[in-house]
């Protein structure tokens, strides 16, 4: 898999510098009725994941076992190993002494009647040694993916070590999360001062979405697709940028200053759902439901049907993230439905 997402992100190695803006405008879906991707090219009966990461990481695993038991995917597990903006410096330290400072979420194909269950006090190693995972997934913190010192320090080096040391599963590899960039929209930030170590960080990137995402790519390009030990590599980042470059805005993909909006997160299941079954693109989504128990910007309304908008949205954004990982690709549904 990251074999081949290296030879379709070389093409675009030189266009990192600014985002793309390509593509006509169109108003109608083009979902697609007659193949449902994920019956077809899965070649494995299960998959066990587990991810060291952060909230956008439990954002973009919140809705993943639905999302495969809607398409039909056999077994799937989930579990999502978070520490509050949990960059890789802080993941060494927890584990050189086993610091019980996580939250581990569980979420399984055979329960998707309720969201991911949440286990308190939790160490790096109780998590590791939880399941016999298949894939273990890491991400930087989201401010840190887009500075090179993150990649070149060797702390992805010693956690690495520290799962291979502890894992169930001899034969378990490694894959990379690269998450999405924070808004550019004033009105989104507002409840942050200037003196905000948040602001602050955020000023390193000109407070501007596109350069901060550049930056991520970059430091992939670099850093994770020419490393041999990286056997996947999940760009929900990429498919978030592709998703606000339709009509939608940031107030329909965020729910505040960083998270996903529920919309957001369900783009986000869907492109970790391809990469870890092989999807290669999809042609059409079973999942035509968002249920309220799944919701985070939402609390008051019932489940959320997917318009036909919706979901053509989603597939082109997957779709053209697996095609171009680390190049945003401007949307053809730029006008919004009358």
């Amino acid at each position: 898999m990251l074999k081949r997402i290296i030879a379709m992100t070389l093409v675009f190695l030189l266009v990192l510098g600014t985002l793309s803006a390509c593509g006509d405008t169109a108003n109608t879906p083009t979902t697609g009725t007659e193949t449902t991707p994920s019956t077809e090219v899965q070649k494995k009966d299960s998959i066990k994941v587990l991810t060291l990461g952060h909230s956008l990481a439990v954002d973009s695993n919140h809705m993943l076992a639905l999302v495969a038991q809607a398409e039909g995917f056999p077994k799937m597990e989930v579990g999502t190993l978070y520490y509050s903006g949990c960059p890789l410096y802080r993941h060494v330290e927890f584990l050189k002494s086993d610091a019980k400072e996580y939250e581990l979420y569980i979420s399984s194909t055979d329960n998707v009647a309720n969201p991911p269950e949440k286990i308190e006090g939790v160490s790096m190693k109780d998590a590791i040694r939880f399941k016999d995972w298949d894939i273990i997934v890491l991400q930087s913190g989201t401010f840190e993916t887009g500075k090179s010192e993150t990649f070149t320090n060797g702390n992805i080096q010693t956690i690495q070590k520290f799962v291979n040391e502890n894992k169930m599963n001899p034969n378990a590899v490694f894959g990379w999360h690269m998450p999405w960039a924070f808004p550019t929209e004033a009105q989104l930030i507002a409840t942050y001062s200037e003196s905000d170590t948040w602001m602050s960080k955020y000023a390193e990137y000109n407070n501007d979405r596109a350069t901060m995402y550049n930056a991520f790519a970059k430091n992939v390009s670099d850093y994770i697709l020419t490393d041999d030990t990286f056997q996947y590599f999940i760009p929900s980042g990429t498919a978030f940028e592709n998703a606000l470059s339709s009509y939608l805005t940031e107030y329909d993909m965020h729910r505040d200053y960083v998270h996903g909006s529920d919309y957001a997160r369900l783009v986000a299941a869907y492109t970790w759902f391809c990469v870890l079954t092989g999807v290669e693109q999809l042609e059409d989504i079973q999942l035509t439901t968002i249920p309220k128990r799944f919701f985070k910007s939402k609390t008051d309304f019932e489940d959320y049907v997917l318009t036909e908008m919706d979901k053509a949205i989603l597939i082109e954004a997957v779709n053209n993230a697996l095609k171009n990982p680390l190049q945003v690709t401007q949307s053809q549904y730029t006008q919004a439905p009358a």
